[in-house]
């Protein structure tokens, strides 16, 4: 499948500005499939709940794991869900029952030795009025070797189901970061996405918003922050595929020195999806003149009954903004780190941990500053 698939197109809608034509596989060493079966309290066990790697699953599950595995993403959608699909490792599934409530938030951490390669895979299917949140970390050490993830995430929220989805970025710089999250929600779902690259040389997110039931409900946060020579790029997509269904997106960056990023972003509304309420947007803020943002907002709407509004706004600090704070005795390192937590206020705001909270404030503190990176959640 990974041989008979082009590279993505750079002048295409989804992979604009992003270049892989070049991209070198073969440095990669091939990835180690590791079995850390997870642990969860007796209780959420005794209620059916499921949180295990793939190779338990398949053992204890497979009927689970067979009938959700690689079903919202297409193995052949670009080369590098074929190549997940081919050497995809530390999968995770998770399955909560009707009705069940996991009030305590199930985590992993995803790691990639220089000149390695991990293919996480993270399947979650939460069924009708249960809720669940999961954080899925990537961190790893710095390394003169390079290093790749390419990672898929599936998440299926049936009828009145209540899932937050977390993935917070921060390999070291050597690591290539590829990643595609799918998230279906059904009717009076509600699915809250945040998404979070700090880390890696390169990373590439694409997460989508697939709203099949009338009533539902998707909140998609982004927040990154690029420093030296690094390269984000983001594609969202809030699909509306039913009546009444409300879509709310604001992604946030800040770039300093020679970093760069993307963003593309489409609002899709199809045929008799009438009452569909939905928002983009888009802010990014420049702490240099050699930075470079690229935003790029579409709507593509099908019904004539919705509400659909998007922008886009790619800024400099305002140097009288850092004077005015610096009459007043405040150093200029200080000053940038005041404007910065004032432009990702409104996203680190609308973040319900406040584990998560503190970890990225003290981790963009540490960009601001220049320090030496600060490992999220460590």
């Amino acid at each position: 499948m990974f041989e008979k698939l082009d590279d993505p197109d750079p002048k295409g809608e989804e992979w604009r500005y992003v270049d892989v034509r070049g991209f070198d596989f073969s440095r990669f060493q091939a990835p180690i499939p590791t079995i850390d079966a997870p642990q969860i309290p007796a209780e959420l066990s005794a209620q059916g709940v499921v949180f295990s790697d793939f190779a338990t699953a398949a053992r204890e599950h497979p009927d689970l794991l067979r009938e959700h595995f690689f079903t919202e993403v297409p193995v052949d959608e670009h080369r590098f869900t074929a190549l997940h699909g081919a050497f995809h490792s530390h999968g995770v599934l998770i399955y909560v029952p009707p009705r069940v409530e996991v009030e305590v938030p199930f985590e992993t951490m995803r790691h990639v030795a220089g000149g390695g390669s991990v293919f996480p895979h993270t399947t979650i299917v939460v069924d009708e009025q249960a809720s669940l949140t999961f954080i899925d970390r990537f961190s790893s050490g710095e390394s003169a070797e390079a290093a790749l993830c390419a990672s898929v995430v599936e998440v299926e929220a049936r009828r009145g189901a209540i899932v937050n989805y977390i993935s917070l970025q921060e390999w070291g710089r050597s690591v290539h970061h590829f990643q595609t999250q799918r998230f279906t929600g059904h009717r009076d779902a509600t699915v809250r996405s945040l998404a979070v690259n700090l880390g890696s040389t390169f990373a590439r997110t694409q997460v989508e918003s697939v709203l099949k039931g009338e009533g539902s409900f998707s909140e998609m946060l982004g927040l990154y922050f690029a420093d030296t020579d690094q390269h984000f790029a983001q594609r969202t997509l809030q699909s509306h595929n039913a009546a009444h269904a409300t879509s709310d997106l604001l992604y946030k960056g800040a770039l300093k020195e020679r970093s760069r990023s993307e963003y593309s972003g489409l609002i899709k509304v199809l045929k008799g999806a009438q009452g569909t309420d939905a928002y983009q947007a888009n802010r990014n803020l420049i702490l240099s003149e050699e930075a470079l943002a690229r935003s790029i907002p579409q709507l593509e709407i099908e019904a004539n009954e919705v509400r659909c509004t998007h922008g886009a706004t790619v800024s400099p600090v305002e140097e009288e903004h850092l004077f005015y704070l610096m009459s007043r005795g405040i150093d200029r390192v200080t000053a940038q780190k005041l404007v910065v937590f004032g432009f990702f206020r409104d996203v680190l705001d609308r973040i319900r941990l406040e584990q998560v909270r503190d970890e990225l404030s003290a981790a963009i503190s540490a960009k601001v500053e220049g320090t030496e990176r600060l490992e999220v959640g460590v």
